[in-house]
Order: structure tokens, then C-alpha cells, then sequence
């Protein structure tokens, strides 16, 4: 691995696959370019991706899961890869999964040889990658032992660092910009406590180790071990960690007394940044300090529930509703999010109402309007923690809908896929309603046949929807879902099987979609329930088993011969789905569908919609997506005007 070229030309394979796999709509001007320009986009990333794996196969791994010691220029090359790969700035979270792998690697290489100082700046490498991963698979709140593998990583670097800033040790360290590494890192472990909720230690920990940073940076006995350091910055950075640290309404929970410690911190922040705006302006903005600090004056007792939301409410309203910074998104995302923590606790008002479907209008036509950026990850962090507080309104915005909007706006793909295996579901539900009606009973309590076929539309409607929402647990993934540019790992091939369980957990919190819960959750297992997952769920004592099996099929069928969003791997044909349906029938495929699709009446539908709907939804989707640009536009305008 001596030629960094090839690692160089990696990252700027995989920075233009980010690129190239969320589609901007510049000089589109039709439905026609559109998929034009998608196939043209995902026939690219095929490209790309083939000189990615063989780098990784001939390069990369070969040195990852060697025994031998890496040699010196080895060390710096991996090393060289690792550092830009976590300072992709103009795309964040560019490679997690592989920069931790190349960070680990060096790391313990480092430790077998005996290289203390080596040692050092490894674990800074992976202390950062493992915090992005942490991020990431914290999402995943019906898992919560991936993220936790991360954390504990994490916590175990952190206590390395701990130990070292002891002042005596410190001092025993001859390279300052080494001392420096250590007390930065001693302060960053306290990210990795972020969202360990309701454990009382583990706060009291995190609380422990601020307060002697904190310390650490006001005494000048460290000050003169690091003169180099930038003392003001290191003490703001500590500020800021006690700021973020009690998480949505003290989601953490934090005592009123620690509450109290937060707040008065908190303030001095908010003063030490007025003390020079111009400087901390570089590490955060006003706007997002003003949210920290209307936040933990509520949760301390300084504001009250009124008081509180009427601040949050002015912040708002003076959102700049096209800023992508980090500051925007927070303005954008994080405040109505705060909000909902308040209202989800109590009777809404008809006000309540209206500012909810406000918020929700305006959240999905943020994300529509989303740059073809680096903030991709970023702001997914805060759609997450949106939608975990989201209020669904009987009479208006409702879960699904607001699902499939994000879902259009930050993967268009999966929501087209979504839209054809809702067509084709309803395409086999209602031939094999008409063929073999003795399938569905038990479901809605029908009893029997003529029961079921009077209940034909309804059923059909039931699957239809169902279907719709299969995928609505990949909204939290979507970043793992588009690594186009390698092979899945197995921690994110792992990450991919949580989504049908954490869209079904989700589904089930609202009574418009609840009933859909099982088929989310069931999606993926075979027929005979003896592979898919998740593994724990049997869907042969699902009364909706056939429903399963159809999205299961529809699912399939989709995903195997869509040949303009998947381009980059090359669709299969109706007659190879076939002859899988043949292999597989009676243990991944259910025994009636072989019969199903031989039937020409069935095979016509399906070809039709294979070969026109799919381009269809293509072009329903570039029109959606146009339209919320040229409304953007045209408010823009007259804005402008007034």
C-alpha cells in the first residue's frame, strides 16, 4: 500500500458515488432526463465501485488481516488514508466502517510493537471513527447492543487517555503535541456517553469527568505543560459537552441538582461566546448556543413549560428555512423536535394542530430542498430524533405520509421501491383473492370464502398500504443503504436486517398504521420461516401470513429486476424470478405463488408493471420532487419582493 494515489483515488470514488447516488435536479429540465440521468448515475457508480473492490480486495484487506507487522511505509500510508478519510470535510461520514477498520488495524499494530507515543495517536484516529460509528448505529433504538459495541470501544480508548492526563504522567511525556492529543481526548470521552439514558452512574461519570476538564483547563500547572494549546478553545469545548448533555427533555436523566451544574455551565458558554463572537462563531453558532441554553433553563426550573416554548417558538420563527449549515438544521429540525417532547405529553390543542402540521410541512420541504452535499448523515441525526417524538394528527399529517416524504426526499430509490411493491402486492392479492380466496381467511376475521371475496377491495386497500410502508425502519439507515461504492461489511449488512423490526416498532405507535406492523416485521422471512429476519418472529402465527408472503415476493420481485435506481448490478428478468420462485418454492417462496405466475393473465399484469409503472413512479417522483423546488422558488421570490 506504498502508492497513496490509490487510496487518494478511493476516497474520491467514493465522495463522487455520495454524490452521484443523491441526485440533484440541476440541469434536469424533464421526467425523461430524470431517468436519464439516473441510469446514467447508477451505471457510474457501478463503475466506480468495481475499482473500489479490487482496491480493497488486493490492497486493503490483504493488509488488515495479515499477522505481519506493517512496515514503516505501510504505517504511513494507512495512516495518511485514515486521517482523510475522517477529514473528508465536504462529506461527512464518507467511509465509517472502513476507516475504523484501518484505524484499528494501525492501533494494534502500534500496541504489539511496544510504540507508546505510536500508541497515542492511533487511539486519537479511532476515538473520532468510532464516535461517527456510535452515531450511526444509535439509531438503531430497537438494537441498542451495536451501538453499544461501539461505546464501549469508545469508553475503553477513553480511560487509556484518562489515565495519561494525570499531571505527573503528563509531565513524563516529552512530545507536547502528544500531551495535547491526550487532554483533547480525555475531554471528547465524554460523546460517547450521549444517549445512555436513564442510567444514573454513567451520569454522574460523565458529569465527573467534565468538571476535571474543566478544572484541568483553569489550572496553569497543565497550561504550562501545553503552552501550544489553545486553553480558551479546549475550555469552550468542555462548556459545550455539559450544554448537549442532558438530550432531548433530560432524555438521560439528569437530577434537578445536576440539571442546575448543566445550566450554570451552559451560561458560562453562552457568556465565554459573547465574550468573542468572531472566534467561537468557528466552533458554533449563536443560534444553536440560544436552543442549548432556552433548553437547560427549562429543564433546571429557570423557565417555565410556557415561557419555555414561547422562546423556542420566536428562535423559530426567524429560521432561515435554506441554511444547511449545522446551525440551520438545528433551527430547522432540532426545534420542533424539542416541541414535540413537550406536546406529546399532553391533550393538543386545536393550536397545537396547526403548529404541528406546520412543523411537519415544513421539516419534509427541508429535506426536499436538501443539498447534494455532506450533511447527509448529520441531518439524518436529527430526522431520527424527529420522527422518534412525532405526533401523528388524526385529521392531518399522519405517519405514513410523512414516512414516504422523507423517504422520497432523502432516498428516492427506496421510495420508488416502495411505490411498486405496494403495485404489485396489490396486483397478486387480487388475482389470488379471484384464484384462492380460502387463503385469507382469518384476516379482518373473515370466515369464509364469499367473505373474503366480498371483502375484495378491502383487502387489497389493507395490503396496498401495508406494503407502502414495509421499509419505512430504512428511513434511520438510509446512509448505510446507499454504500454503493463496496461491498456491504457485516456490521452493515447487520444494521440493513434491523429495518423491517424497527419500521414495525414504529408503525405500531400510531393507530393508522399499526395494523400494518407484522407485515413490516415479517417482510423478509422465507416462507417456511426457516432463514430471514428477524429470526425471533414466526409469521406462520401471523393471521395476516398470506399478506407476509405476497409483500415478501413483491419485495423481491422489485429489488431483482429494477434496472434504473439499482443499475449499478445488473436486474434480473421476470422469467429468472421465476424460475427462483420455482427453486424456492415452499421454503423462501410460498407453493402457490409458482402456480400464481404461471397463470398468463397474472404475468401480463406483472410485466406491465415492470416495464411501464417503475418508469412511471420515476417520473411521479421527479415531479414531486421539482414541485416542492419551483414552490421553493417562487416563495423565495416573493420574499424577495416584500
Amino acid at each position: 500500500m506504498e502508492k497513496s494515489n490509490y487510496c487518494d483515488e478511493y476516497i474520491n470514488h467514493m465522495a463522487e458515488i455520495r454524490s452521484l447516488s443523491t441526485l440533484s435536479l440541476d440541469g434536469i429540465h424533464n421526467a425523461e432526463d430524470y431517468s436519464i440521468r439516473l441510469r446514467e448515475n447508477f451505471t457510474r457508480i457501478g463503475l466506480l465501485a468495481s475499482d473500489n473492490r479490487r482496491f480493497l480486495d488486493t490492497t486493503l484487506f490483504p493488509l488488515l488481516h495479515s499477522a505481519a507487522h506493517l512496515s514503516d511505509a505501510e504505517t504511513d500510508s494507512m495512516d495518511g488514508f485514515c486521517e482523510k478519510l475522517l477529514d473528508a470535510e465536504e462529506l461527512d461520514n464518507l467511509d465509517p466502517i472502513i476507516t475504523v477498520m484501518v484505524a484499528e488495524r494501525l492501533l494494534n499494530d502500534a500496541v504489539e510493537k511496544g510504540e507508546f507515543l505510536s500508541q497515542i495517536r492511533k487511539s486519537d484516529l479511532c476515538l473520532s471513527a468510532l464516535y461517527t460509528l456510535m452515531n450511526i448505529t444509535g439509531r438503531i433504538t430497537e438494537y441498542p447492543e451495536i451501538a453499544m459495541e461501539f461505546r464501549k470501544k469508545g469508553f475503553e480508548l477513553g480511560a487509556f487517555f484518562l489515565s495519561l492526563r494525570q499531571r505527573d504522567r503528563l509531565a513524563s511525556i516529552p512530545d507536547e503535541e502528544i500531551r495535547e492529543l491526550i487532554l483533547t481526548n480525555s475531554r471528547f470521552i465524554s460523546a460517547f456517553f450521549e444517549n445512555l439514558c436513564g442510567d444514573p452512574e454513567e451520569n454522574s461519570n460523565d458529569l465527573v469527568i467534565l468538571e476535571e476538564s474543566l478544572a484541568i483547563g483553569r489550572d496553569p500547572s497543565y497550561r504550562k505543560l501545553v503552552p501550544e494549546l489553545d486553553w480558551d478553545c479546549y475550555e469552550f469545548r468542555v462548556l459545550s459537552y455539559f450544554a448537549i448533555a442532558p438530550d432531548y427533555h433530560n432524555a438521560r436523566g439528569f437530577t434537578q441538582e445536576q440539571l442546575y451544574l448543566i445550566c450554570d455551565r451552559t451560561e458560562e458558554l453562552w457568556n465565554l461566546w459573547h465574550e468573542n463572537p468572531q472566534k467561537y462563531a468557528a466552533f458554533e453558532s449563536e443560534k444553536y448556543l440560544c436552543i442549548l441554553l432556552i433548553r437547560n433553563r427549562y429543564l433546571a426550573g429557570k423557565l417555565s413549560e410556557e415561557d419555555y416554548l414561547r422562546e423556542m417558538l420566536s428562535l423559530y420563527e426567524k429560521r432561515v428555512s435554506t441554511d444547511y449549515e449545522m446551525s440551520g438544521i438545528a433551527e430547522n429540525i432540532l426545534i420542533p423536535t424539542e416541541i414535540l417532547c413537550v406536546l406529546e405529553n399532553r391533550r393538543l390543542t386545536e393550536a397545537d394542530k396547526i403548529l404541528l402540521s406546520d412543523f411537519y410541512t415544513n421539516i419534509v420541504n427541508y429535506a426536499f430542498l436538501m443539498p447534494n452535499s455532506g450533511i447527509f448523515s448529520y441531518m439524518l441525526e436529527y430526522i431520527s430524533n424527529f420522527l422518534q417524538h412525532f405526533i401523528e394528527i388524526p385529521e392531518g399529517i399522519q405517519f405514513e405520509e410523512i414516512m414516504l416524504d422523507l423517504l422520497a426526499a432523502m432516498h428516492p430509490p427506496t421510495y420508488v421501491h416502495s411505490r411498486m411493491v405496494a403495485q404489485l402486492t396489490s396486483c397478486i392479492c387480487g388475482h389470488l383473492i379471484d384464484l384462492c380466496p380460502d387463503l385469507f381467511t382469518g384476516i379482518f376475521d373473515l370466515a369464509t370464502e364469499e367473505e373474503v371475496k366480498q371483502s375484495r377491495s378491502q383487502l387489497i386497500h389493507f395490503a396496498c398500504n401495508a406494503a407502502l410502508c414495509h421499509d419505512a425502519g430504512k428511513l434511520f439507515i438510509i446512509d448505510t443503504v446507499f454504500v454503493y461504492g463496496r461491498k456491504l461489511e457485516d456490521m452493515e449488512f447487520n444494521l440493513i436486517k434491523t429495518h423491517p423490526k424497527m419500521g414495525a416498532e414504529f408503525l405500531r405507535r400510531y393507530p393508522s398504521t399499526a395494523s400494518y406492523a407484522e407485515i413490516a416485521l415479517g417482510h423478509h422471512k422465507w416462507f417456511d420461516n426457516s432463514r430471514g429476519y428477524p429470526e425471533e418472529f414466526d409469521t406462520s402465527k401471523s393471521k395476516l401470513k398470506t399478506i407476509i408472503d405476497i409483500v415478501c415476493c413483491a419485495d423481491c420481485l422489485d429489488a431483482a429486476t429494477d434496472t434504473i435506481g439499482r443499475s449499478y448490478s445488473r436486474g434480473k428478468t421476470l422469467d429468472d424470478f421465476i424460475e427462483e420462485l420455482k427453486t424456492g418454492s415452499g421454503t423462501r417462496y410460498a407453493p402457490w405463488l409458482v402456480d400464481l405466475f404461471s397463470r398468463k393473465e397474472v404475468r401480463d399484469d406483472i410485466v406491465f408493471l415492470l416495464e411501464k409503472s417503475r418508469e412511471r413512479n420515476y417520473r411521479n417522483t421527479y415531479h414531486l420532487l421539482k414541485n416542492v423546488h419551483d414552490e421553493s422558488r417562487t416563495a423565495g421570490g416573493k420574499e424577495t419582493e416584500s
